[in-house]
């Protein structure tokens, strides 16, 4: 096995964005939820059109999963990043099951820097890039990881942690045979 040199974990924990999570899935959901409960005690219509009792909850039931769904999808959201003596793997919980290695001996370059997730990504998560050979996998911040590969491709990592995934990446690519 070899030696661990860096870890981290990290989850989708900007307050903005639960704000707008939470308040869609309210905002979405409680309204559909008062019409359901409001027809089915009152036996009145609820609505200018309004629908049967049974589309209704159908309606309200799928939507109720459809946002919480959401809601619990960014939760359970985690990006981990490993680094060993010879290679460096992620992986995008729930997105991947596996993660994705990337050994010392394929990457040509690397830079641990500022980057701007919306101009150069369009945003957080698991983005392509304007260019098609770069991908990003980040979920907060501005800082992160880009590696260059031999085969051309860029792939960045967002990390919370610059000084130590750099000074890991070093220790890395000192092994590298040359």
């Amino acid at each position: 096995m070899k030696k661990l040199l860096f870890k981290e974990e990290q989850k989708f924990n900007q307050w903005w964005l639960w704000v707008i999570l939470v308040g869609a899935f309210a905002v979405s959901v409680v309204p559909l939820w008062y019409g359901l409960l409001s027809q089915l005690t009152t036996g009145e219509p609820w609505g200018d059109n309004p629908a049967s009792d049974v589309i209704l909850a159908v309606t309200t039931g799928a939507i109720t999963l459809l946002m919480g769904g959401v809601v619990i999808l960014f939760f359970a959201s985690r990006l981990n990043t490993e680094i060993t003596e010879d290679a460096i793997s992620f992986r995008f919980r729930p997105f991947y099951r596996s993660g994705k290695v990337i050994h010392r001996d394929e990457i040509a370059s690397f830079k641990v820097g500022t980057y701007n997730p919306i101009l150069e990504y369009g945003g957080w998560g698991i983005r392509q890039g304007w260019q098609k050979k770069k991908v990003a996998y980040n979920v907060s911040g501005k800082e992160g990881l880009t590696l260059t590969l031999k085969n051309g491709k860029s792939i960045l990592i967002g990390t919370r942690r610059v000084q130590a995934i750099t000074a890991a990446m070093e220790k890395m690519m000192r092994g590298k045979d040359i």
